[in-house]
């Protein structure tokens, strides 16, 4: 019997795709952030809590981004809880687990410079505001102005993070998501929060979740 063999060619470029769909997804489920990325008690974990093998690992694969911090379980997540020295733990009501906020927007932006991934962050649109989601943006990209960007300074990061890309809410359609919208409910939703996100920063890219429906669709545009 004869076989046939493929080869392989690296170099032959044929056309080039954006790198950003080749980014990856991390939420707090499971072991994918604590005990995963982030485990500060672990021999192999750095002084900031990542895991080492981690990071060498998708900065090998070359990450182009990183979209946190859901998933569902953001629809019920206070940003606010998870930044500064005292963070209380609360309930995680997608998941039905604890979540301690030891790992939140301060760290999310740690390990992005780590593994050299741009940061995409994923709004509560569920049971948040449209002021939150805009405190968030300001928290991360104003230099000095307003309470947030102040805060984010008092926090020991007098740089802003100058976040590009930002998602308003997750699957907002879906009855199993905290604060599921109607159509009419979501186009609502995402022209406040896109409103006021843009007008703490103009310059940032906004998305939000489309669905194989018309109605959803139209309301949505």
């Amino acid at each position: 019997m004869s076989t046939l063999t493929i080869r392989i060619d690296p170099d032959r470029i044929i056309g080039r795709r954006d790198e950003r769909i080749y980014g990856h997804f991390l939420e707090h489920f499971h072991r994918q952030v604590y005990g995963g990325i982030f485990d500060p008690g672990s021999a192999l974990a750095d002084a900031n809590g990542f895991r080492t093998d981690v990071v060498e690992a998708l900065r090998a694969i070359r990450t182009p981004v990183i979209r946190w911090p859901g998933g569902c379980f953001v629809s019920s997540h206070h940003w606010k809880d998870a930044i500064g020295p005292k963070r209380e733990a609360t309930f995680d009501k997608a998941w039905r687990v604890e979540e301690p906020n030891t790992f939140g927007t301060d760290e999310f932006m740690g390990f992005c410079a780590a593994v050299g991934a741009a940061p995409y962050i994923c709004t509560n649109a569920g049971t948040g505001s449209a002021e939150e989601m805009s405190d968030w943006v300001e928290y991360c990209n104003l230099e000095r102005e307003g309470k947030w960007a102040r805060q984010r300074i008092a926090n020991g990061h007098p740089d802003p993070y100058r976040v590009r890309f930002w998602s308003i809410g997750n699957e907002n359609y879906g009855r199993w998501e905290m604060g599921a919208k109607s159509a009419g409910e979501w186009g609502r939703t995402v022209l406040e929060a896109a409103k006021m996100m843009k007008r703490v920063d103009p310059g940032i890219e906004i998305f939000a979740a489309s669905l194989a429906d018309l109605d959803w669709n139209l309301s949505l545009l």
